[in-house]
């Protein structure tokens, strides 16, 4: 992304670069006090830059710029599954899905308070009655899903995983990644000592149920039966 950037004319590149202040700017201000109390002079205060300025380059408001950052984080997402699985190796689809599900838990927590932001406006968007936004987060949807599809797909022609539907099986690794961070903004506050507290200890609890289930395995069965005689 960088190399493509330093491609482009001087001025483009100026551009870009007011742009993701603004975004950044934008994050900054959604995180501390929530989309709905957010106001585009207190994101074009903290850009440094005025509010016509900001009506510019989004003019859509509010909600341009919120779609935009959503889109941003799935670009985010979208490469951080092409660089996990396509640049492998030797590794197995297991510990490609452990290395990704801990980097993207990881990043959440960098960002949690963000994220609830986003996931509850995308919530509130995708239920109503402008279709505008429902098809935005829709096909943001199937971006991730179509990503992580290609590699499942690898996975069950090696002989890995069952030869399940891919794009089923990529929806469910994301339901549960994205149950689990939603858990884990409620954990701390509810006092679950037990709810796993980093992003290793998520990927490795997640990829178990993932790839074993809850069935245990005759090994195992007899291991829980010996300690409870």
């Amino acid at each position: 992304m960088k190399e493509h950037t330093q491609t482009l004319p001087r001025r483009e590149r100026e551009r870009m670069a007011r742009k993701t202040a603004m975004l950044d700017a934008a994050q900054e201000v959604f995180a501390e006090k929530g989309y709905s109390r957010a106001t585009l002079e207190e994101v074009a205060a903290r850009a440094e830059y005025g509010k016509g300025t900001l009506y510019n380059y989004f003019p859509g408001g509010k909600q341009e710029i919120l779609l935009a950052i959503v889109e941003h984080f799935h670009d985010e997402l979208c490469g951080l599954i092409d660089r996990t699985f396509t640049g492998a190796g030797n590794r197995s689809f297991r510990e490609s899905l452990a290395s990704f599900l801990e980097q993207t838990f990881a990043f959440f927590l960098e960002r949690t308070e963000l994220f609830v932001t986003l996931l509850r406006e995308a919530h509130r968007m995708g239920l109503s009655d402008d279709p505008q936004p429902r098809k935005f987060f829709s096909e943001q949807r199937e971006r991730a899903l179509a990503a992580l599809s290609v590699p499942i797909e690898r996975a069950i022609h090696r002989g890995e995983i069952r030869a399940l539907s891919p794009r089923l099986l990529a929806h469910m690794i994301l339901v549960n990644l994205n149950g689990a961070q939603m858990r884990a903004c409620l954990a701390p506050s509810e006092g679950e000592s037990d709810f796993p507290d980093t992003s290793r200890t998520m990927a490795v609890f997640l990829t178990d149920l993932i790839m074993d289930g809850l069935r245990t395995s005759p090994e195992m069965k007899d291991h829980a039966q010996s300690h409870a005689i």
